[in-house]
């Protein structure tokens, strides 16, 4: 569910004509299309693309529906099925498309000269091309001060760049370049390090390893205590892992500041990836 602050309220529903019938209300223009297809050799789901045609690229919009006419599958009744075939590299950690219930997203990127992709029976919306400053922006940026706004976006990218860098060089500096940190910092970490059995990069990999766990385990509990069982744990395997001298405390914070800095990202997707390219870096 995607939060929203100062913006409307409405979202997109199961019903293919309610979707497009919520575009059509935020953008009155003759030179909206919205042109319909199906897919699915057993299923014959709805499919509509939708672009402005005034200000969207002709070469954009022969792409996506190339792209759609290559899907050859049993029914589109899941939102990877259709994703998978917009990718234009399966291999890539990042999402290629971002994935919003939100008219207003979709009419604020229409306008921005983006296609929309709307399927019957998912109540989402697909936009295409995807960059990273589209997947690190929300709606409610144009809706406030533009420097406050502004200011909040560069946060959003420190953060991006704490969650994949910090435990990374974390593990560089203290294990192969102690001569770059302070001599007082260097002292309280080689202390706090003292009774600890295991080399960084494996501290660092099992509490990264944990929180995943924690997140997991999380999502997929009721929501009423989903959230508290991530706290608790995190707070009692975390204090226990302390006091046990498994892990030391500077690791335990450097991949709680990490963990905490993901939860920044707008796009959950992309979240994802990052993530992952924590876990390599």
């Amino acid at each position: 569910e995607e939060s929203a602050v100062k913006a409307s309220k409405d979202c997109f529903v199961e019903e293919l004509r309610t979707n497009t019938t919520l575009i059509r209300k935020k953008i009155v223009n003759s030179d909206l299309r919205i042109e319909q297809t199906v897919i699915g050799n057993q299923t014959n789901t709805a499919v509509a693309v939708v672009y402005i045609k005034s200000i969207c690229s002709d070469r954009l919009v022969k792409e996506i529906k190339a792209k759609l006419k290559t899907i050859q599958n049993d029914g589109i009744v899941t939102p990877g099925v259709i994703e998978q075939y917009l990718k234009s590299n399966i291999f890539s950690f990042f999402p290629q498309t971002v994935i919003t219930e939100r008219p207003d997203k979709i009419a604020k990127n229409l306008l921005n000269g983006r296609c929309a992709i709307l399927v019957d029976g998912l109540p989402i919306g697909y936009v295409l091309p995807a960059t990273v400053a589209q997947l690190m922006s929300t709606p409610e940026d144009y809706s406030g001060n533009f420097v406050f706004a502004s200011i909040v976006r560069l946060l959003r990218y420190f953060l991006l760049s704490v969650e994949v860098l910090l435990p990374g060089a974390y593990v560089a500096l203290t294990t192969f370049h102690y001569e770059m940190l302070p001599s007082k910092l260097a002292l309280s970490i080689a202390q706090a390090k003292m009774g600890v059995p295991f080399p960084v990069v494996f501290e660092v990999l099992a509490m990264l390893a944990l929180f995943e766990v924690l997140v997991e385990a999380g999502l997929h509990m009721p929501q009423s205590s989903g959230q508290a069982v991530s706290i608790v744990g995190a707070l009692v395997v975390g204090e226990a892992a302390i006091s046990a001298d498994l892990v030391s405390p500077a690791a335990l914070i450097i991949v709680a500041v990490s963990a905490i800095s993901s939860f920044a990202m707008p796009n959950q997707e992309f979240s994802n990836g990052l993530r992952l390219w924590r876990l390599i870096i």
